[in-house]
């Protein structure tokens, strides 16, 4: 399976209202988005926390996901 971090509109989560977030992605075979994870920022290192900010940088950079009703 392929993941990676993403901004993610939760708006619909959130009764609406506006609402993003960094979750991990998953896609599937053809590369489309069909879920994500609960929020996280935690690491057993702090090499893996500086990890976690490069993915978190690189996902500023790529269009925010929006799910439908039937994800």
């Amino acid at each position: 399976m392929k993941w990676n971090h993403r901004v993610v509109d939760l708006s619909a989560e959130n009764n609406g209202e506006p609402m993003l977030g960094f979750r991990e992605v998953s896609y599937s075979d053809d590369g489309t988005p069909d879920g994500y994870g609960e929020p996280f920022m935690i690491s057993e290192t702090m090499d893996g926390l500086r990890e976690l900010i490069e993915r978190l940088q690189k996902a500023l950079a790529e269009p925010v996901v929006k799910f439908g009703d039937d994800t």
